[in-house]
């Protein structure tokens, strides 16, 4: 999703991305992403990747990782599988 939010005269931009975890080609999206921030995140306000979290009786929630973030990025350059971005969303996320 791309968000648009004006202040007074001014725009600020977003993407926001639901990001699935089940999906087999996951991992490859965020790496994506990742590059795309790494040239052009200077644009945007917020570069994120959400996901929904079970919380047991807590119900649901989302969880972001902020791509836009050069550590995280660093980080998905390292990524080669599913189970490490999970795991990188489990210690990264908020």
């Amino acid at each position: 999703m791309l968000i648009i939010r004006q202040t007074g005269s001014t725009f600020s931009f977003d993407i926001l991305e639901p990001h699935n975890p089940s999906l087999a080609d996951n991992f490859e999206k965020a790496i994506g992403l990742a590059e795309f921030a790494e040239k052009h995140g200077h644009l945007f306000d917020r570069i994120q990747l959400i996901r929904k979290k079970s919380f047991g009786s807590g119900g649901d929630h989302f969880v972001r990782l902020g791509i836009n973030s050069q550590l995280i990025q660093k980080k998905l350059r390292l990524i080669t599988s599913n189970p490490q971005l999970d795991l990188l969303f489990a210690e990264e996320a908020v």
